[in-house]
């Protein structure tokens, strides 16, 4: 996904929602200001799929809902589109912004992989029921994750090549097979 530089006049977030409820392009919202998303990669598209599907079909039966990119999450007054998202909270249940994510993933793209890194991850941290969020690469075999452990510190941990992620509040693990199933990417 791209992000384009704001618009220049600040607004409410009750404006920007009811804007964008009617908008036929998808924005961010940060600090009174919007952020147009364009279209997203091939590769990005069947990574964030290939994930979502896999999510989707554990949370089957269970209370836990998946979303992909064309959900809301709301923080801290911001408004973000996570590539793909879990949450298992009732109080999310029907809400046009969820606030209360178990795991977060996003695809990183060149324009938008400092805002994912950074921006992004603090404002996510304050979600209290997040446990993991997940970084996937989209030119190679290569994901990092920050996983919250029981003292509310953030762990760091990176699979390159092959290897298995433990997706927490569903029973699900993905390999780097899985999720990258069907994109072409360089060999080493």
């Amino acid at each position: 996904m791209v992000r384009t530089a704001p618009d220049q006049t600040a607004i409410t977030l009750k404006q920007y929602l009811e804007f964008e409820a009617t908008s036929p392009v998808r924005h961010e919202f940060v600090d009174g200001f919007l952020f147009a998303m364009a279209g997203a990669s091939d590769p990005h598209n069947l990574i964030s799929g290939n994930i979502f599907a896999q999510v989707r079909l554990a949370a089957r039966g269970t209370q836990c809902r998946a979303y992909q990119s064309d959900m809301k999450v709301l923080v801290d007054k911001k408004v973000y589109y996570p590539d793909v998202l879990l949450t298992c909270h009732p109080d999310d249940a029907g809400q046009i912004a969820k606030q209360h994510p178990c795991f977060i993933v996003e695809v990183l793209s060149d324009s938008t992989e400092v805002i994912d890194r950074i921006e992004k991850f603090a404002q996510y941290r304050q979600f209290e029921s997040l446990q993991l969020y997940v970084l996937v690469h989209q030119t190679k075999a290569h994901l990092e994750y920050y996983r919250k452990q029981n003292s509310g510190q953030w762990l760091f941990g990176e699979i390159i090549g092959q290897g298995n992620l433990e997706f927490p509040c569903v029973n699900l693990t993905l390999s780097l097979e899985e999720i990258y199933e069907d994109v072409d990417l360089p060999i080493a």
